[in-house]
């Protein structure tokens, strides 16, 4: 009990000695136990004022036992006197002068003893209390003995209350990182990350334990971290910016983000390391990247459609005067070798100008519903014979196959292309090369990874896939396997897989590839499976009605190429027609005007200036409603009968035509009149 100068000093070292090396919660339960101690008092307590009219004991001494926590309402009782106030001592029948605190006569209290607790600014945060059950008498000296720790209380109560505010923050700071759908990144001066939030964890395919600690660097290749250093030189300058850049996953794909990079400085203005918001843009990358491949492609075929036209326009000139000089040259003459070479070779460049055309999308069509386990059946023995001799070649074609709408003769070249490529893809190795069909519902989202996703709907899709064993491919080179001329072989014009890709184009179908290095490659052919209903119908070609005595008759040649003019005109005139020209269609309507009753056949073409081939022909049916044209064009008879639909033309001939084919095809249009 505090009495003499001594027993006031010895009390005071006691209390120091019982709190002076604890803090927080400790030194409130020292506190609480040593105020009982040395006042001999049963119970004390140091509570906090959490309301204006609320007390929350933080720490308590009871009967010689730590207490309970616990809130009480200041108003009636001796604490609210002692927050007004100052030291509050009653040291007998505290409960008379307190009647409405309940909680002195529930634990029989007769003396109360408590000074307050206030902040540097004079607020009060809460009190000191010591109770007993015996009546007592006043304390000398209580504000030395407990009024010097009441403002080290205050000190614990304000850090508290501060390092609370700080956790509330920090708190509420994670909870928004966590919450936005962006990645948060912060890394120190030594590039370790110090803070990552889910949403990049899981970009990257780790957990926010995974990351934290680690070097920046960790998470990109040597290519990407060289260009990371430059960045973060700017960072360290204190500039902030915008900018794309590449991750690595923890699977090892490449993440396509973009980087809101700030700068992290101290007081002093030293840089401490970088804050970066990040947004993965790899899907939209690679949507963009696909976009623009299928605008090349689109564009690259226009060019190679344009090209093949023109170019079967002049090959028209070089079959056509070879077949005639064929035809006036003697079985004897030196001249029929060479003229026969040149015939070969006009004749291989047409095949070219068709792949050409099939890449662009305009390709000759025949179209028949077909199965497509037919065609690898007939093809089977062919395949076999070229392909690789150390390659073994394996089927394996789903049965009852709807059929689809297709030009068997093109579907025959992709299969060709596919397996060729899958064999030069083995090599010399041993490998295994197959094919497969099958039928598969294709959704949306299936058919946007494919090449020409170009509106395709969902639905029932044939599928006829070729793979093989073989090296793989980087995804460098899959990203331009269908570009035309693009090859990866010693020699080759890389047209096969471009001319594939136009095929499909225009059978509206898609393709799915599928490679890694070392693992191999997979071409998935998707074609629109006909239904139950429309597979039986089988159109059949009329029959070819063979001419009658043509001696004499009359043909009118309309085409803006004088060479085209002039071969036509000589092979049909060697033929026994009588011939005229015209230079475009104008020119055309006006003969065909004035000796229209005369004409047997036009031979027409599409292309031209002034009026058009369509045009043209209109004029002439106006004139005379049975004329019978033959249409010529460099493009494909499907885009002819588009065009021509309804309009009762007597034929089609493709550029280029051989001399026999031009002049059977104007005998069958003119035996068609007669017949």
């Amino acid at each position: 009990m505090v009495g003499t100068e001594s027993e006031l000093a010895e009390t005071l070292r006691r209390m120091l000695d019982a709190t002076a090396r604890v803090t927080g919660p400790d030194f409130f339960a020292a506190l609480a136990r040593t105020t009982a101690e040395v006042l001999d008092a049963r119970i004390a307590f140091v509570g906090e004022r959490v309301a204006p009219n609320s007390i929350r004991v933080v720490a308590s001494w009871v009967d010689g036992a730590p207490g309970e926590p616990f809130v009480y309402a200041l108003h009636g009782t001796p604490c609210a006197n002692v927050l007004a106030g100052d030291t509050c001592q009653y040291p007998a029948e505290v409960q008379r002068q307190f009647p409405e605190d309940t909680m002195l006569a529930d634990l029989g209290i007769h003396a109360y003893y408590g000074v307050p607790v206030s902040s540097v600014g004079g607020s009060r945060l809460g009190i000191i209390v010591a109770l007993d059950r015996r009546p007592r008498e006043v304390i000398p000296d209580l504000d030395i003995v407990l009024g010097g720790f009441a403002a080290r209380v205050a000190t614990e109560m304000e850090r508290q209350r501060a390092a609370e505010t700080v956790r509330r923050s920090e708190h509420q700071l994670r909870q928004i990182i966590e919450s936005t759908t962006e990645g948060v990144w912060v890394i120190d001066a030594q590039t370790r990350t110090t803070l990552v939030n889910r949403p990049l964890a899981e970009m990257l395919g780790y957990t926010t334990e995974d990351m934290l600690g680690r070097p920046l660097f960790d998470f990109m290749d040597e290519q990407a971290r060289a260009q990371a250093e430059l960045h973060l030189g700017r960072r360290r300058r204190g500039i902030r910016e915008r900018h794309t850049f590449r991750l690595r996953h923890k699977l090892g794909n490449d993440v396509w983000v973009v980087m809101a990079s700030n700068p992290l400085v101290d007081a002093a203005g030293a840089y401490q390391g970088a804050l970066a918001v990040v947004s993965d843009t790899t899907e939209r990358r690679a949507l963009e990247l696909k976009v623009q491949h299928t605008q090349k492609l689109e564009s690259l075929a226009v060019l190679a459609g344009g090209i093949a036209h023109d170019f079967n326009t002049l090959l028209v000139g070089v079959l056509g005067n070879v077949g005639l000089a064929l035809e006036l040259a003697s079985h004897e003459s030196p001249l029929v070798p060479l003229l026969e070479d040149i015939q070969i070779a006009a004749t291989r460049a047409a095949d070219l100008t068709r792949q050409m055309l099939a890449y662009s999308g305009r390709g000759r069509f025949v179209i028949e519903p077909i199965s497509v386990n037919a065609i690898v059946d007939e093809m089977t023995h062919l395949l076999g014979s070229v392909i690789s001799k150390n390659a073994v070649l394996k089927t394996d074609l789903a049965p009852e196959l709807p059929r689809v709408e297709v030009d068997a003769t093109q579907i025959r070249q992709v299969v060709m292309n596919l397996v060729t490529n899958a064999s030069d893809a083995v090599g010399d190795r041993p490998g295994i090369i197959s094919i497969t069909t099958g039928v598969i519902s294709a959704t949306h989202e299936y058919l946007q990874d494919t090449y020409l996703d170009e509106g395709l709907v969902e639905g029932r899709y044939v599928y006829l896939e070729v793979s093989d064993t073989g090296a793989g491919m980087e995804a460098a080179t899959r990203e331009r396997i269908f570009d035309p001329f693009f090859t990866t072989k010693f020699t080759g014009r890389g047209l096969g897989l471009a001319a594939t890709l136009g095929i499909l184009r225009g059978h509206r179908g898609a393709i799915k590839v599928s490679s890694e290095p070392g693992g191999g490659s997979s071409f998935k052919v998707l074609l629109p499976a006909l239904s139950d209903a429309t597979a039986g119908a089988v159109p059949t070609s009329p029959p070819v009605v063979p001419p009658p005595e043509l001696a004499g008759r009359l043909v009118l040649v309309v085409d803006d190429e004088p060479m085209i003019r002039s071969v036509a005109a000589q092979l049909l005139e060697h033929a026994g027609y009588r011939v005229m020209s015209a230079a475009d269609g104008e020119e055309a309507v006006a003969l065909f005007q004035a000796r229209g009753d005369e004409i047997a056949c036009v031979l027409l073409d599409m292309t031209m200036p002034k009026l058009n081939g369509l045009e043209t022909f209109g004029a002439m049916r106006k004139l005379r409603a049975d004329v019978r044209v033959v249409l010529s064009s460099g493009y494909t008879e499907q885009e002819a009968a588009q065009r021509f639909v309804g309009k009762g033309i007597a034929g089609f001939i493709a550029k280029p035509w051989s001399a026999a084919a031009m002049v059977a095809m104007i005998g069958r249009a003119i035996g068609g009149e007669d017949g």
